[in-house]
């Protein structure tokens, strides 16, 4: 065999190799569950959930968020409405939704058999006087 014969065989060997890595990657992709499934209504009220954030910046109500192996725990400056989304990135399964007011010391304690160690994205709103409030955080519970 010459070595032009050896190039044809390495690009056909090369081009078989790709082929059949995406169809592998065609046929075995599932949904992708770190995309939301209403990311187009998210981004049409992104404006108002700005608005939100700096408000919470402003008046400073920006509530201290404490991640502890016990599990979290959120203490507002003063009592509120809350609407607390939990997401685990790596595994939609796991995600979690509460609400309610807050209890004894303006806190609210989310156990840790609630939020399993890793990382979460949280989305707070919450309302204080009437007045809406947004605070989004990354945590990493112990």
């Amino acid at each position: 065999m010459n070595w032009g014969t050896k190039i044809i065989i390495g690009l056909a060997l090369f081009m078989v190799f790709i082929i059949a890595m995406a169809t592998k990657m065609f046929f075995t992709s599932g949904e992708d569950e770190l995309v939301d499934e209403d990311y187009y209504e998210k981004g049409l009220v992104y404006d108002r959930d700005y608005d939100l954030q700096k408000n919470a910046e402003l008046d400073s109500v920006v509530p201290q968020f404490l991640a502890e192996k016990a599990g979290l725990t959120i203490t507002f400056k003063s009592p509120a409405n809350y609407k607390l989304s939990c997401q685990r990135p790596s595994d939609i399964k796991l995600d979690r939704l509460s609400k309610g007011t807050t209890g004894t010391g303006n806190q609210v304690f989310i156990p840790a058999n609630v939020l399993t160690s890793g990382p979460w994205n949280l989305r707070l709103e919450f309302a204080i006087g009437g007045k809406e409030y947004l605070v989004q955080r990354e945590i990493v519970m112990p």
